[in-house]
């Protein structure tokens, strides 16, 4: 038995947040029939002057932005972009630290063939190549005055090594299981039929138990969201059409200079920040009319108006925010795809206490141990602390799933309590002091974002919804007045910020494809 923190090597499972397989560049996907057609992109126009629709882009994150440069590129000035915050960059957040920025939200590019990448390549922020696995060597796992054995460490690693695999072949290969079960059940399935079959009972069953935990933070993790909500279709819907394994890190600058770059591209549109929209009346005969949350309407009529909401707002105020309402499908569509949270908590202490050569510190939560009778949610939810890369003194806690809800509703002094005593006792230092610093963005409580990215839900995969039903436009008559773009609305590549990317640049296409066929339309005479 082992009482002391121990290190063992490639454990798959634990708590870090597992990078985005490898992007295959995209830039326009073919809808479904009931919407437009796919675009060529190098047969579309530039606007002359006397002919250029007037645009409003809601929401300045990456879709917005990139959005407002690829309207700058078609030649289209007349754009103002409208931003419910005080800054630019949405769920991407990047917070001065330390002569660097920490990145809530983003932080890898996954795989070198897409815009992002070459965007980073060029700005000098990519730090280095990585496999998926290479930061889960040697994670030092805490578990206090415990008993714990390497052999069942070891003994868990064999169980749980070949699951991804497997589950990923079956939601290839069996429909009825990929639609209607998610992670969860399937785990849960094999997880007792292994209990049963290794016969592990009481405290060992405990200790498996608090493994359990880090394998379920690795789904969670992954795709930003409950594991019991998650479905086996994320695991074929979401697709790079590319080799997986490859991704990148970015430096201490990262999408801090990506995200300024895509906005410097947004030439003469104007922004405005602080100027949240609650309400999209699109079935005016002269154009599209917003009006302010505060109820003040803005001059401008629009041509057209591209919403890049965050989908988490979408949920809460999609029944306020389109007049007239966006229709029975776009209702079931916006209530069942999946939008989940999943953040970091950064903490950094004036004495270190983990070592200099520590990759992770992964915290077991073991019931009957520590002085804890019962595992409380707090305990659950932290399985892993990593150390900042370029600033020593910081460690980052990656919560996802129900985490970022619990934390959002717990104060910063609560949880630096909670988890000084956390390290306190399974590290078995009671001179450990608290830190001194916690920096988190409370993404739940933002009433503008909600959360962090979407998934594929339980509820989504029953229903056969797809993400790209959510870019279907809005239409006056038979042409579009409320295009949607971010990473919700990509088809393939949801809960990425190259996602969010393309999308902003396919409904920019679109908006030229239709302004294109309006005018000749009204050249030849048509209605």
């Amino acid at each position: 038995a082992y009482s002391t923190p121990t290190v063992l090597n490639r454990f798959p499972m634990v708590a870090l947040p597992p990078p985005r397989p490898p992007f295959a560049a995209l830039i326009i996907f073919l809808l479904p029939l009931h919407a437009y057609a796919s675009i060529n992109v190098h047969s579309l126009p530039k606007f002359e002057s006397s002919d250029r629709p007037r645009v409003a882009v809601i929401g300045a994150g990456m879709a917005g932005l990139s959005a407002a440069r690829r309207l700058n590129e078609l030649g289209v000035g007349n754009v103002d972009i409208y931003e419910a915050l005080d800054r630019i960059g949405g769920r991407i957040h990047s917070v001065p630290y330390f002569g660097g920025y920490l990145q809530h939200g983003a932080q890898f590019i996954n795989g070198a063939h897409n815009p992002i990448y070459d965007i980073a390549k060029e700005l000098g922020v990519v730090s280095e190549e990585f496999g998926d696995l290479e930061h889960l060597d040697e994670p030092r796992f805490l578990y206090g005055d415990c008993e714990v054995n390497k052999s069942d460490l070891d003994l868990f690693v064999q169980f749980t090594t070949p699951l991804d695999p497997k589950y990923r072949s079956i939601a290839r290969e069996d429909e009825e299981i990929s639609r209607h079960d998610a992670i969860y059940d399937v785990y849960q399935r094999d997880y007792h039929e292994f209990i049963k079959r290794e016969n592990i009972t009481g405290h060992r069953r405990d200790v498996f138990d608090a493994l359990s935990l880090t394998f379920r933070s690795y789904w969670e993790f992954e795709w930003a969201s409950d594991w019991k909500d998650q479905s086996l279709r994320n695991l074929i819907d979401w697709d790079d059409k590319g080799a997986v394994g490859v991704s990148y890190s970015t430096d201490k600058f990262g999408y801090k200079s990506i995200i300024d770059k895509v906005a410097s591209g947004k030439g003469r549109a104007r922004l405005h920040l602080n100027s949240p929209i609650g309400n999209i009346k699109y079935d005016d005969e002269r154009g599209v009319i917003l009006t302010l949350s505060n109820g003040t309407k803005i001059n401008t009529i629009y041509d057209y108006v591209i919403s890049t909401t965050s989908l988490g707002h979408l949920k809460k105020y999609h029944t306020k925010l389109f007049t007239p309402n966006v229709g029975r499908f776009k209702n079931r569509v916006i209530e069942n795809i999946g939008f989940g949270g999943s953040a970091k908590v950064f903490f950094r202490w004036t004495n270190k206490f983990w070592n200099d050569d520590d990759l992770s510190l992964v915290t077991l939560a073991i019931k009957g141990c520590n002085g804890k009778n019962e595992v409380d949610p707090f305990d659950s939810e932290i399985t892993t602390l990593q150390p900042l890369e370029w600033e020593p003194n910081t460690l980052v806690a990656w919560i996802a799933g129900r985490g970022p809800k619990i934390f959002d509703n717990m104060n910063d002094e609560e949880i630096k309590f909670r988890v000084t005593d956390l390290v306190r006792r399974l590290m078995k230092n009671e001179t450990i002091e608290a830190p001194e610093l916690i920096i988190r963005s409370k993404l739940t409580k933002n009433e503008y974002l909600l959360g962090s990215y979407s998934y594929v839900s339980v509820a989504q995969a029953r229903a056969r919804i797809l993400h790209s039903d959510l870019s279907i436009p809005l239409k006056f008559g038979s042409h579009a007045r409320v295009l949607f773009a971010g990473e919700a609305t990509h088809h393939r590549l949801f809960e990425t910020a190259i996602g969010a990317f393309l999308s902003g640049r396919r409904e920019a296409d679109r908006l030229t494809e239709d302004w294109t066929a309006r005018a000749m339309a009204a050249r030849s005479g048509a209605s």
